[in-house]
């Protein structure tokens, strides 16, 4: 019986790697949107970003690459498609959301050197990743009424910032076993160097998230634990409920965080502008 995972995503996130990885371990190949993407944007002599913009108001290069991945869904081959909308295109596929901190997929880009992505600097390449999201999220809210960016949409979603694409591919092909056999698994797995001590409730471990930083919600205990035991990766619930800017900010404060890394060694990787060190 054929299978199908689909791998969406931040930008820089790994997809491209990891889609790789997979495919020489599962046996399945590759289909890439972004490749097909890229491909246009270079011989239209555009910037992935300028060829986003252009999109917003040129919705018939969407259409033909959606149509594509429409047609995938009869397929009979084994897949692992590297696209923002093969979720919602092909539904039978296992779904997965990669996620990465702005500046490590900004650095990934770099080190890439794609010629459609000619960026000079970090901050320069964060700026238009931001920008090319943005321009993603309108596009499809407006021709699909959906939002790539609610991980809801997803089977399984993984933190891909700090750890090896090698470690990705094996914990979404182990996930994607369990779902297959019907068994249950954790939704979502973080790194510990962006998870943001903030409510210490009691409960399944549980985070929420605000402008690109995972704050704890619950099970503060648990996600210690488990990073002082070495965990790559942290299993976590989406948390329930409504979590503002106010909350992160009464409850997440530089001597929590100080408390935080001295007591499970972990080093938060970035802070949110209200937090300094």
């Amino acid at each position: 019986m054929s299978f199908k995972i689909s791998l969406a995503g931040d930008l820089g996130s790994g997809k491209s790697t990891v889609g790789k990885i997979l495919s020489q371990k599962l046996g399945a190949e590759v289909y890439s949107t972004g490749t097909i993407q890229r491909q246009i944007a270079t011989e239209m002599g555009m910037t992935t970003l300028q060829l986003n913009q252009y999109m917003e108001t040129h919705p018939e290069i969407d259409g033909k690459i959606d149509d594509g991945l429409r047609a995938l869904e009869h397929s009979e081959k084994n897949l692992i498609i590297d696209s923002r909308m093969a979720w919602h295109f092909v539904p039978s596929s296992f779904s997965v959301y990669m996620a990465a901190d702005p500046f490590v997929s900004a650095e990934r880009i770099l080190k890439a050197g794609r010629e459609s992505e000619p960026f000079k600097t970090v901050e320069e390449a964060v700026a238009s990743i931001s920008d090319r999201r943005k321009s993603e999220m309108f596009r499809y809210s407006h021709l699909y009424g959906v939002n790539i960016k609610d991980l809801e949409n997803y089977d399984y979603v993984i933190d891909t910032s700090y750890i090896p694409p090698e470690i990705v591919a094996e914990h979404i092909a182990a996930h994607f076993a369990l779902h297959r056999a019907g068994k249950q698994y954790p939704r979502y797995e973080l790194c510990p160097a962006r998870l943001l001590p903030c409510l210490s409730g009691e409960g399944e471990p549980a985070f929420f998230e605000r402008d690109g930083f995972y704050f704890i919600a619950q099970g503060e205990r648990e996600i210690a634990e488990a990073i002082r035991a070495g965990a790559p990766l942290v299993s976590c619930a989406r948390a329930q409920g409504e979590y503002g800017e106010e909350c992160a900010k009464k409850h997440c404060t530089s001597d929590k965080i100080a408390v935080w890394e001295r007591e499970t060694g972990a080093k938060i990787a970035r802070l949110p502008a209200w937090l300094k060190r």
